[in-house]
């Protein structure tokens, strides 16, 4: 793979993790999210515009053609089977396999996406809760900032976009806020603009910029577990 295709394919993976949020896309969204120039941006647009990749909209607007979608689409498939594949059979560690990934997921021919999805038992979620394609988060989701104090909720995701810091990702996966993992929702605190947390490892405290990326699900009393230490 040259590292053209590699930089266009890391575009369509930025750009179909965008629409999937329901966040906007455009150029200077891509120059951030990337940390690439705007005029790099600029020129990598036009090759995809030749490619029938993406068109621009009236407002300025990335939107990936059908062919631009199918393509995303499978670069988002490798890129959290690589993950899923790092973490539960390397074992490499859970706030580390997003920066390996990006590596794996272009050397990955179709054959070996194939034989790994079937060896790992076809994975519908990555380890940090991203459906894969054509899979979704149930309805009932809703991020953490939505969660009410005296809600029991169980992390379902973590939103992609906190997963490029493996800082920030180290202290979630010290505090447990990972899928599957339960916490109650003690306070929100306007002046310090944090969320308090408490589960079974202790209390926690998130900034709401975080909070408001990752999704939970609330737990009915008669399903929540013991969150007691």
């Amino acid at each position: 793979m040259t590292e053209h295709s590699k930089v266009i394919e890391e575009y369509l993976l930025t750009l179909y993790k965008l629409n999937r949020a329901g966040e906007p896309a455009k150029a200077v969204t891509l120059a951030n999210r990337l940390d690439t120039s705007p005029p790099t941006v600029h020129a990598t647009i036009l090759r995809m515009q030749r490619d029938g990749l993406v068109n621009v909209t009236k407002t300025k607007e990335l939107a990936l053609t059908k062919e631009g979608q199918s393509i995303a689409e499978d670069i988002a498939y490798r890129h959290n089977l690589s993950e899923y594949f790092l973490c539960n059979t390397l074992g490499i560690p859970w706030y580390e396999v997003h920066q390996h990934a990006h590596l794996l997921e272009h050397a990955m021919t179709p054959i070996v996406v194939e034989k790994l999805a079937e060896f790992l038992g076809k994975p519908e979620f990555c380890p940090h809760g991203t459906p894969m394609p054509g899979t979704e988060l149930p309805e009932n989701t809703i991020t953490l900032m939505e969660a009410k104090p005296g809600m029991t909720v169980e992390v379902a995701m973590i939103g992609e976009v906190l997963e490029d810091s493996v800082d920030l990702m180290k202290i979630l996966h010290e505090h447990k806020v990972m899928p599957g993992k339960q916490h109650k929702v003690i306070e929100k605190t306007e002046v310090m603009r944090s969320i308090s947390l408490e589960s079974k490892e202790g209390p926690s405290s998130l900034p709401f910029h975080v909070a408001e990326k990752i999704f939970v699900i609330e737990i009915p009393k008669d399903k929540k577990r013991s969150i007691q230490p």
